[in-house]
């Protein structure tokens, strides 16, 4: 056995918020054995406030610098408001940005949930988001209905908590969230709830059973698309269907 941790796979996350807590949590769930995470932390505490998102971009360049000096074989850009803070084409910029600066396979948490619904063969979804702030959420449809997918629901609800305070979100809220936004779309064929700080994996598959479609996060998305990128194949159950297509 290779006497170093990550020894078939090493992720290297910018973590957009200034503390890392569920999608560690649900990584390390998730993932197989010699797969490790590597973050950066970069400066959101809410992400309703411009001035963190824009301070997150900036400090990008020397967080992969370092991610990349720890050995990373990927880079994972994180944090959808941050990926959409400089307009329409910010997730290609930002994806762009961090696979010159790695010379690295880079992926997001943005583009993940685009190859995740393409590889479960859906398009007409239904998004759950709990950013507080409207305009927020109508970025990230319009960014879904460019890639070609049809919107045919968007919810966003106050949970009176600031980014960091997501991972408090009880899995009943969350839950019955979804569950609720499922039954008010017209015919969806998957829920997308586009945040890492919401737990999801603990329940996803009975969310899938109850509403019977495809219930992607971005931490199962980045998660997924992260091991199919680095060619880490295998069998993975318990965490949603996405997870049968590795």
């Amino acid at each position: 056995m290779p006497a170093a941790y990550g020894w078939r796979a090493k992720v290297g996350k910018l973590n957009p918020t200034v503390i890392a807590s569920t999608f560690v949590y649900e990584f390390y769930k998730v993932v197989p054995p010699g797969v490790m995470l590597l973050t950066r932390n970069l400066s959101v505490k809410d992400v309703r406030n411009p001035e963190e998102l824009d301070a997150s971009v900036a400090l990008m360049e020397e967080a992969v610098k370092e991610l990349k000096r720890a050995g990373s074989d990927l880079i994972l850009g994180a944090g959808i408001p941050v990926l959409l803070s400089a307009g329409a084409d910010g997730n290609d910029k930002i994806l762009k940005l961090l696979s010159d600066l790695s010379g690295l396979p880079a992926i997001t948490t943005l583009s993940s949930a685009v190859d995740a619904f393409r590889r479960l063969e859906v398009n007409r979804l239904a998004i759950a988001t709990a950013y507080g702030k409207p305009e927020l959420g109508e970025k990230l449809a319009d960014f879904m209905k460019a890639q070609g997918f049809e919107v045919v629901r968007l919810s966003t609800i106050e949970t009176g908590l600031a980014s960091i305070e997501k991972p408090k979100l009880d899995f009943s809220f969350v839950y019955q969230y979804g569950k609720k936004v499922f039954r008010e779309a017209d015919r969806a064929q998957a829920l997308y709830f586009p945040s890492s700080a919401w737990p999801t994996v603990e329940y996803v598959e009975y969310l899938e059973r109850d509403i019977g479609v495809p219930v992607v996060s971005s931490s199962l998305a980045a998660i997924w698309n992260s091991l199919r990128v680095l060619s880490v194949h295998e069998p993975i159950r318990g965490y949603g269907r996405l997870f049968s297509t590795l």
